[in-house]
């Protein structure tokens, strides 16, 4: 997410349109050449085989990379960790699944060794996270759980708590990432967290402001304006650094210098980001308000994005559907359209419908998807019927 977030952003801030579904970019059932070397070796009692193994992978580092002779688009990539100790079972925490069961994903255990695998052919350009959990329990294959392990033999990793994994698999044709990266010694825009009252939601919110290097609160013209949800996740540097990404791709004049609203999610997330008026009745008619009164940001939609991911895709696109006059461009990545018009209605992608059914809005959309896991399946093809159904037609 964090490559293809600032590409976007350049996208719906100059000329949007929506991405296409990428094809599946993994397979499974497929044998590492070294791993059956050294089953070999294994079954002819070589001495000191596993040991060595494990010395290699600690000089070269895991996952193990394969080449494929005459295929430079494809790697064999194998999982790996070394079961000491009473290991019955490991499992690999990643979105190489198209399920949503963080337990999908089991390694196997070579016979006699305490190697534990899982082999893919990828894609040669994939860039992704995972982590380890041996002897998986309900609690350590939770959500952000910090039993969830990084990979001692991979010197990549995520620091803090990391959405999906902690390690990183970075493959040789991974596009490069220059807009997550703060340049040392330039200055960088300013982020104020802020308290926001509000009478709809009976409560406070938190958010965070960022300002633009060189901001003037007097300037003739607004400022234009990113509101994203999940605001922890949008403003956090082991996340999606957006801060910096807003810094380089202004510097670079790749997108006018903007405001951006980063706003906190409540225990309720789910409920709130699904379809949910209040919520984005309070984020149109009592939070960007208050931005404006203290910032010189824009109330033009067509210079307002409204930003999110799973829930907050759809949140965005709501947003946009309730108040037109409000977010004139929504950037959804992997947004999760499959709800009903609440979160629990069996009748599914009631917000696509709305859009195919509602007069034409002024309205630009990008929706992109992840290349791999659950993104593929039920997100890509609720995305593409949101695009066929809904948004083609704005």
């Amino acid at each position: 997410m964090k490559a293809l977030f600032p590409i976007i952003l350049t996208i719906l801030l100059a000329a949007g349109s929506p991405a296409d579904t990428p094809d599946l970019p993994w397979r499974e059932g497929m044998m590492s050449p070294r791993l059956e070397l050294l089953k070999k070796q294994v079954k002819s009692g070589a001495s000191g085989a596993v040991e060595d193994f494990w010395k290699e992978m600690q000089a070269h580092h895991t996952p193990l990379v394969e080449t494929l002779p005459g295929d430079k688009s494809q790697a064999l990539v194998t999982f790996l960790y070394r079961g000491e100790g009473p290991v019955k079972s490991v499992v690999l925490i990643s979105q190489l699944t198209a399920s949503r069961d963080p337990g999908d994903i089991v390694l196997t255990r070579l016979p006699d060794t305490d190697v534990w695998y899982k082999t893919y052919l990828l894609r040669n350009d994939m860039r992704l996270s995972y982590s380890f959990v041996p002897n998986p329990t309900a609690e350590s294959l939770a959500y952000h759980s910090e039993l969830q392990l990084k990979d001692p033999l991979n010197p990549i990793y995520l620091p803090g708590v990391a959405n999906v994994g902690h390690s990183v698999l970075q493959l040789p044709a991974a596009p490069v990432q220059p807009w997550i990266v703060a340049v040392p010694g330039l200055p960088a825009g300013k982020v104020e967290e802020v308290q926001v009252e509000s009478k709809i939601l009976n409560s406070q919110r938190k958010a965070w402001i960022y300002v633009p290097v060189g901001y003037d609160p007097a300037r003739s013209s607004p400022y234009p304006l990113l509101v994203c949800f999940d605001g922890f996740v949008y403003s956090s540097p082991e996340w999606v650094p957006s801060p910096i990404i807003l810094d380089n791709l202004i510097r670079a004049g790749k997108i006018p210098p903007t405001v951006a609203v980063f706003i906190d999610q409540s225990a309720r997330r789910n409920l709130e980001l699904s379809n949910n008026p209040q919520f984005v009745d309070f984020v149109a008619s009592e939070l960007l308000p208050q931005v404006r009164k203290r910032w010189r940001a824009t109330s033009d939609p067509a210079q307002t994005t409204v930003c999110g991911s799973s829930a907050c895709g759809l949140a965005s696109a709501f947003a946009a559907f309730r108040h037109p006059e409000v977010f004139g461009n929504v950037l959804s990545q992997s947004g999760a359209f499959w709800p009903g018009k609440t979160r629990d209605n069996p009748e599914q992608e009631w917000l696509t419908r709305q859009f195919k059914d509602s007069d034409k809005l002024p309205i630009r959309f990008v929706l992109q998807t992840g290349p791999h896991g659950h993104d593929h399946g039920a997100f890509a093809r609720t995305n593409q019927r949101m695009e066929e159904g809904g948004t083609r037609r704005l």
